[in-house]
């Protein structure tokens, strides 16, 4: 017999889901632990991310925490979620990097992933646009970071395309090698004012990204 947890109701007001012309992106919530689980067992959804699939426990250790991230912050994880079919299509979400990854251990960033099945249809880049957005309005950061593996490259165009720039490379433990882009809300409220292109909007005001330590 598979187990299932009993569904926890949360507030809406705070968790809004957001939509998208072809995704309906949905606060985290215990209806989306199955599909996270088998989905984070899938090789090619983890290939850049971990080493070995993730088992039960490990899924609900995870999920668990993505919900305390919403009560604590305000955002995290949602699932993606087809509008047309209602198919489970991923995962997005804007979240703390924590110590040791290659950014400051404050610091937010955005991450996403995808079906394997529908890669290369720009479902990455529509639920980044709307994160984006959402972590520069609703949530009023100041700046976001996102990572991904040197090999990635599809990761890394899509965060090119919503309008983040690589700042720099940086080695994990496990050696692998990432690079750290980085956008800050003065380029993007430039950039949605519709005068100035990512390319073309300035780095910050007063400065750019600042290491810590």
């Amino acid at each position: 017999m598979v187990w299932r947890m009993a569904t926890r109701e949360w507030d809406l007001r705070t968790r809004p889901t957001l939509e998208t012309p072809r995704l309906r992106l949905e606060p985290w919530a215990d209806a989306h632990f199955e599909c996270f689980a088998a989905f984070m067992r899938d090789l090619d959804v983890i290939r850049w991310v971990r080493r070995a699939p993730l088992d039960r426990d490990r899924a609900l250790e995870l999920h668990e925490r993505s919900l305390a991230e919403w009560d604590q912050y305000g955002f995290g994880k949602r699932a993606i979620i087809e509008r047309e079919t209602e198919r489970w299509l991923g995962f997005a979400e804007i979240s703390l990097v924590g110590p040791g990854k290659g950014s400051r251990d404050d610091d937010i960033e955005i991450g996403y992933f995808i079906e394997p099945g529908r890669w290369g249809e720009g479902i990455a880049t529509e639920a980044a646009l709307e994160l984006r957005d959402e972590a520069f309005g609703r949530c009023a950061l100041s700046e976001l970071v996102g990572r991904c593996r040197v090999e990635n490259v599809a990761s890394a165009r899509v965060l090119a395309k919503v309008g983040f720039r690589k700042l720099r490379l940086f080695e994990l433990q496990d050696g692998a090698v990432v690079e750290i882009h980085h956008l800050r809300r003065e380029q993007w409220a430039v950039a949605e004012r519709g005068s100035l292109g990512f390319e073309d909007a300035p780095l910050a005001l007063g400065g750019g990204y600042r290491e810590t330590g």
